[in-house]
């Protein structure tokens, strides 16, 4: 099969063909016919041929912070439904959190001529900010906020408040809260701040909560609650980051005999399967990190037809999934 011949069965131009293999404008019904005949008939580009011609590889870099974590794996399911559509290859590079990798990553993904790359983000400090603006890949960051950047993010104030609102409503007073460290501004800054504000709305002392501050794993999160009770035993309500620590809280505050919901509501913001199964039921505000995904890959490939447009930056909602634990 050639090019030109799956032009004629899809009763379009070769041009049109051409548009659809390297991601460019083309109204849906040519899509639609295009990717018809390739189903049909199995056909696949040249891609030294094209690599040739562009000087890019058909790959997409997707760089994340850690490769077992079920947002992670959200996210990259996402990414990989929309790109597959367009026939690009992701190619996945996991930075265990280490900073020095995001930039060796973003290096050699633009050094093996890549055609874009998606970043899931954890912190951005000012010199991660700096080398972004000086990468000549085009790039879509997620999960931050950074404005003058191609990103997709979360409402993570407004998530964590009414989160907190829910254990001020069931009467918690005593409320504590278990977060991430503050370089990260999505989950470390932000969820913290809608915590706080929905005590200042509801006439306490935000100050006085108590806080610590976790990593993104359940022992954790068990480890920060043990010391969260050793030192406030009063405690009746535990606002976590992300669910992952959550479940880790609420094994601790069993093997304190506090019982959740009875004595202590606990709350966290993701939704993972552990969240369904868990006695009690977590309650959570869920993000849909699969659109986090889809957006993320779109954006980019129109970045990649359009390499002048204004940075897009979108933020995604979140919704409240009420189960037991509060």
């Amino acid at each position: 099969m050639t090019l030109r011949e799956v032009a004629q069965m899809a009763g379009v131009s070769p041009a049109s063909v051409s548009r659809y293999l390297n991601g460019g404008p083309l109204s849906q019904g040519k899509r639609a016919a295009i990717r018809a005949v390739i189903e049909q008939t199995g056909f696949y580009p040249n891609q030294a041929a094209h690599t040739l011609r562009t000087g890019k590889l058909k790959q997409i870099g997707v760089i994340v912070p850690r490769i077992h974590s079920e947002t992670v794996s959200q996210v990259t399911a996402g990414i990989e439904e929309v790109l597959a559509e367009e026939g690009y290859l992701p190619v996945l590079g996991s930075t265990d959190l280490n900073p020095e990798r995001e930039t060796r990553y973003l290096e050699l993904l633009s050094a093996f001529h890549v055609s874009g790359v998606i970043h899931m983000a954890r912190a951005v400090s000012d010199d991660l900010r700096e080398f972004y603006r000086n990468y000549s890949t085009p790039l879509v960051i997620t999960g931050q906020n950074l404005p003058g950047f191609h990103c997709v993010f979360h409402d993570d104030y407004h998530a964590m408040k009414e989160l907190a609102g829910r254990l001020i409503a069931r009467g918690r007073r005593k409320i504590c809260y278990i977060g991430v460290d503050e370089d990260d501004i999505a989950v470390g800054q932000e969820r913290l701040r809608g915590a706080q504000d929905a005590l200042y709305a509801a006439g306490h002392n935000a100050e006085e909560m108590p806080v610590a501050v976790a990593d993104f794993t359940w022992e954790s999160g068990y480890k920060r609650m043990k010391e969260m009770l050793e030192s406030f035993p009063d405690t009746d309500g535990v606002l976590c980051a992300t669910d992952t620590i959550a479940q880790g809280a609420m094994i601790a505050l069993r093997e304190f005999g506090r019982a959740v919901p009875g004595d202590v509501s606990v709350a966290g913001v993701g939704d993972d399967w552990a969240d369904l199964i868990s006695v009690p039921r977590l309650t959570v505000a869920r993000l849909d990190q699969v659109r986090c995904g889809r957006m993320a890959a779109s954006i980019l490939l129109r970045l990649l037809a359009h390499p002048d447009a204004a940075p897009a930056q979108i933020m995604l909602g979140y919704t409240i999934i009420d189960r037991e634990s509060v």
